[in-house]
Parts: C-alpha cells; structure tokens; sequence
C-alpha cells in the first residue's frame, strides 16, 4: 500500500507503510501531520487518525506491524531440539560416551539456531523503526523480552513463558547436578585414555 504525506504544504509520496512508520519513529511525521492513501478516499487525515500512531501518545502501534515468529524460535526453538535429541537418545539407550557427543553437536547447532533467530527478531523490530534491545541481552532473555514488549508493546505471553523456562531449567539443573558431574568425570576420563602415550612420557621424565 502506498502512502503520501503533506511537508511544508507539499505533498510527499509514494513511499511505503514501513517508511512511514521510520519517518514517525524520526519525528519527521507528527500525529497532525496530513497523509493519505488510497482507502481515504479522496479526503487526507491527520496522521493521528490513519492508523499509524495512536491519538493519544502519538507513539506507533506496534502490537500490528512486529511479527512474533522469531522470537518464539529464540525462546523455544532451541529448547525442542534439545529435548526432542534427549528423548531419541533414552528411546534408543545410547551410551553415556556416544551420548556426550551426540549432545555436544546438537548444542551446538541450537546455539546457531538460537543467535540467527534472535537477529532476525532484532531486526524486525529495527525495519519497524524502533529499536531494538541490546545485543547482550540473549544472555538473559527474560530481560530481553521484557524490553520487547516495552518497546513493542505486545508479548506479555513471550515474557511469561521466558520467565517459566527459566525457571524448570534451574529447577531441573538442581536436580540433574549428580549425574551432570557423572558426565563430566566420563568426559575427563575419555580424554584420558585417548593420550596414554603422553602419560608413559611423564612416568619416563619422573624415572
């Protein structure tokens, strides 16, 4: 859909609905400022009755124009990858060592998954003409999805959900300390064993 606006009694246009929305974010468009687009007829509005900005604060609405889908792959995505992975492994009574392995690669594609998706999320917040939280927030999500929905002023659900996950992970991570030290002893112990000439060469230097 294409919009025009009115700058210095002049008529401004075509340009799209995501600029329009960066120009609002820049101030450059006010919510008296007159646009029009097709549905209008032939009568132009005040940008505060378009559609685009609320009457009252002037400020976007958001809840209609940022979609949710990547930051739902952040907070789940990840998350089904490694629990689908841990069902397949108990279902087929893999060994601790393949196990380890096995888990390590899929970490590291969730990682991958996780940090892609949350870039993509960012951006759609930033192509809206917002911005976005900081980088640094995926290490806490929580957080970052209560400045989301400050900024975007939609996803209560998504913060909900972050702070539940957080919390059955910790929960869970309690529980699961005696067998996660388990793993590590098996994992020190490979390492080991797949180096004994290193170890011959240390009893010779003590001879």
């Amino acid at each position: 859909m294409e919009w025009f606006y009115e700058n210095n009694g002049q008529q401004i246009g075509p340009v799209s609905r995501e600029e329009m929305l960066r120009l609002i974010m820049q101030q450059r468009i006010r919510p008296e400022t007159l646009v029009w687009t097709a549905s209008f007829g032939s009568s132009w509005r005040p940008a505060a009755g378009s559609g685009l900005v609320s009457p009252l604060t002037g400020l976007l609405r958001f809840s209609a124009g940022i979609p949710e889908h990547w930051a739902w792959v952040v907070l789940v995505g990840p998350w089904l990858m490694q629990r689908a992975t841990l069902l397949i492994l108990n279902w087929r009574h893999v060994a601790d060592i393949q196990r380890l392995n096995t888990l390590s690669l899929v970490g590291l594609m969730s990682l991958v998954l996780f940090l892609t998706a949350f870039m993509l999320d960012r951006n759609a917040i930033r192509e809206s003409g917002a911005k976005p939280p900081g980088f640094w927030w995926w290490l806490f999500l929580p957080g970052y999805f209560w400045k989301r929905r400050r900024i975007v002023r939609s996803g209560t659900t998504l913060f909900l959900v972050s702070v539940m996950m957080l919390t059955f992970n910790v929960a869970e991570n309690i529980q699961q300390w005696p067998q996660i030290q388990k793993n590590i002893q098996i994992l020190q112990h490979k390492q080991v064993s797949s180096h004994p000439a290193s170890g011959a060469d240390e009893q010779r230097e003590e001879l």
